[in-house]
């Protein structure tokens, strides 16, 4: 019996001994994988970053590059320096240019565009308030001087940007109108509602975050 219980007792000892150099080379593969994953985890992070930058999301949402020819109508006016139905340019500074919309909305309607290929207000960061302080004053400028004395005057005059995604074209482009409007809906359209924004406030918006 003495013999028998003391086989019993190195059988075990010996089972516990295997099970626990089983268990503390579990462990420690567990802690080499444990301590890896999060290096892989930050590399992944960054590629996704990287990737999301380089395609023009909201990491870097300016780096975005120019359509080709054909693939954006206001980027190609501004490549080709005219207009799509001869009408002439109005403005053009080393920014951003003016131009006549070709639909009109109101007896007196301009488009105010940036040379940079921004999709939308939503592709804005803070940096672009001062672009888009400069589309309203080219945008103001250049109605006062196209609408005439007889025109309403630049007080109720509009000047503002259609939300995404209520935007008709994937450029970024100042509407500027002077009333009287086409039509009732022509009106709220331009209302300053969830899919319409003063450049004012855009202005605002921008500087403030």
């Amino acid at each position: 019996a003495t013999s028998g219980g003391a086989r019993g007792r190195t059988t075990a000892s010996g089972s516990g001994a295997a099970w626990g150099r089983r268990e503390a080379r579990s462990r420690s593969a567990f802690r080499g994988t444990r301590t890896a994953l999060p290096a892989g985890g930050r590399q992944r992070k960054a590629a996704m970053e990287a990737e999301e930058g380089a395609r023009g999301g909201r990491a870097s949402p300016a780096v975005a590059s120019a359509p080709e020819p054909g693939q954006c109508v206001f980027c190609d006016i501004i490549r080709n320096g005219k207009t799509s139905d001869g009408s002439p340019i109005l403005h053009e500074d080393e920014l951003c240019i003016a131009i006549t919309d070709i639909r009109p909305a109101a007896a007196h309607h301009i488009l105010v565009l940036p040379k940079e290929h921004l999709a939308t207000t939503a592709s804005l960061e803070q940096s672009h308030w001062r672009l888009v302080q400069h589309m309203l004053r080219v945008g103001m400028r250049t109605m006062e001087r196209q609408k005439g004395s007889d025109a309403a005057p630049m007080a109720l005059c509009k000047f503002g940007f259609h939300q995404p995604p209520f935007n008709s074209v994937d450029h970024l482009h100042l509407h500027c109108l002077c009333p009287p409007y086409r039509s009732i809906l022509h009106s709220l359209k331009y209302k300053s509602l969830p899919w319409f924004i003063s450049a004012e406030a855009l202005v605002k918006k921008l500087s403030m975050q």
